[in-house]
């Protein structure tokens, strides 16, 4: 005798009625993102990109993604200054928030300051940081006696992979 379960199982998957862990993550980070929530756009980009958390890559979900996520994403770059010395991102984190205790991430967008990297320039390791707030960041880098600002530039899609792929480094 056959169960009416094993006989309406394919029906149900044939109406597309298949809910995957794939399909609740993304239809739950598509809500986040839909309300304002910009790491949710980013966690599409990755999971699309990457095929992260059951989700089958796709290129185009990937870029729809990844554009929307660093529409209004900077670059800030600074350097140590007046003896500052820092062999390794850490060195370089306790400095920030010794001085600077704001600068940090927020809950629903990279805020002030997300995604530090550190990179070896010659005798020096120079930072970086992106922000959604590169004026404020600029700020409180200029307020902190150990660091120089060196620059600002608006992400492109391109630069974001780029930069999300590098690694940190250390003297």
């Amino acid at each position: 005798m056959k169960t009416p379960g094993l006989i309406l199982a394919p029906i149900w998957l044939l109406a597309g009625c298949s809910t995957t862990p794939g399909d609740i993550y993304v239809r739950t980070q598509t809500e986040e993102a839909k309300a304002g929530n910009h790491w949710a756009e980013f966690k599409l980009w990755d999971a699309y990109a990457n095929g992260a958390n059951g989700v089958a890559p796709n290129a185009a979900q990937a870029d729809q993604w990844l554009n929307q996520f660093v529409k209004d994403v900077y670059v800030v770059r600074f350097a140590p200054a007046n003896g500052f010395h820092p062999k390794n991102a850490m060195d370089y984190l306790n400095n920030i928030n010794q001085h600077t205790p704001q600068v940090r991430s927020d809950n629903k967008r990279i805020g002030v300051s997300g995604f530090f990297r550190t990179t070896v320039a010659g005798d020096k390791l120079v930072t970086s940081c992106l922000s959604n707030e590169p004026d404020k960041l600029q700020g409180f880098i200029e307020q902190n006696p150990d660091l120089k600002f060196i620059s600002s530039e608006r992400m492109t899609p391109q630069s974001f992979i780029e930069y999300e792929q590098s690694r940190q480094e250390s003297l």
